[in-house]
């Protein structure tokens, strides 16, 4: 009987091995992830540190962060330093600064996190050179900014949900939910997909769109293979279990409505982009149920096709044929 158990366990084991196969083993690959506090040495200037010293140690970085961010212009010009002096003495970005550091001592977890992410892609492309990281205050502008090399994350977008300073800005309670530390790594890892495998439409339809975001969202499951699937979709649990719960009404309501072709924008925007909820749907849908939608298609055509490697799959743009091979019928 022990034996019989000892084998049965051997099996489960293997079998729950197989129902993943974006869980491998990456445990001989070495890196070493770390943050550029960009932010802190930044702000240090008010405490005498020197520009030149700044313009020295991040010469790409202060660039994008000054033309594209904060909008100071050129670092070289004459007039910077008096437009750079004002951003720093500013009293609302001090209090942002001092709560910055209050939240983020430091960036362990979310260092782990992207090392881990990071050998994963290594796993799938060992030539991949993995960018540097830089946190930064973008006073609640962008979250994620990205150059040649470089990823730029705000820290003052991730303060947490109850955060006052997102109250005060009147952002919405369902764009508040994501703006955690927990979402950091996630993030930044979700911009390298995007600028890595751009979007590369042939007819620019709602089914391409909805494809490709399948494909970057399978991309990052590969990236963070533990994370469960709503954790990746940025929904609430019980968002997550109205997808699933509703998935063949949601894809019949798409189809009937010949929605899948349509080469609107607001379609796109409609199925796609943020939102309390998606139009045309009940209320307790959430938003974004095409890019769910993308991710099952996408996970079906993998499962159909277990030769295709996920270099592959990312680099095939021809998402007519994916919907077609992956058969996908909820």
């Amino acid at each position: 009987m022990r034996r019989i158990l000892f084998s049965l366990l051997i099996v489960f084991a293997f079998v729950a091995c197989q129902s993943n196969k974006l869980k491998v083993d990456v445990s001989d690959i070495e890196l070493d992830i770390k943050v550029l506090r960009f932010e802190k040495d930044l702000f240090a200037l008010n405490q005498g540190a020197s520009l030149e010293g700044l313009k020295k140690k991040y010469p790409q970085i202060l660039k994008l962060y000054s033309e594209k961010v904060i909008r100071l212009g050129n670092v070289d010009d004459l007039n910077y330093r008096q437009y750079l002096n004002k951003f720093l003495t500013d009293s609302t970005m001090n209090v942002v600064v001092d709560r910055i550091d209050s939240v983020f001592p430091n960036l362990n977890q979310q260092e782990e996190e992207l090392r881990e992410g990071f050998k994963h892609l290594k796993y799938y492309y060992p030539k991949a050179k993995i960018p540097r990281i830089f946190s930064q205050l973008s006073g609640f502008n962008q979250s994620i900014v990205v150059d040649e090399g470089i990823i730029g994350v705000s820290l003052d977008k991730y303060l947490g949900e109850d955060c006052d300073f997102y109250a005060l800005l009147r952002r919405p309670i369902y764009l508040r939910e994501n703006m955690i530390p927990n979402r950091i790594a996630q993030d930044i890892l979700l911009a390298y997909g995007l600028t890595e495998f751009p979007f590369k439409p042939k007819v620019h339809n709602l089914m391409e769109q909805i494809i490709y975001q399948g494909k970057i969202l399978y991309f990052l499951q590969a990236l963070l293979p533990e994370k469960a699937e709503f954790d990746i979709m940025k929904y609430k649990e019980k968002d997550y279990q109205w997808c699933v719960d509703n998935e063949s009404q949601a894809w019949a309501y798409i189809i009937e409505q010949k929605h899948l072709f349509s080469t609107q924008s607001n379609m796109t925007r409609n199925y796609i982009n943020e939102a309390p909820f998606t139009t045309g749907m009940p209320q307790e849908s959430p938003g974004r149920i095409g890019t769910w939608i993308g991710l099952q298609i996408v996970k079906s055509y993998m499962k159909k096709h277990s030769d295709v490697s996920l270099p592959t799959l990312m680099t095939n743009n021809d998402y007519a044929t994916i919907l077609r091979e992956s058969a996908y019928q909820p």
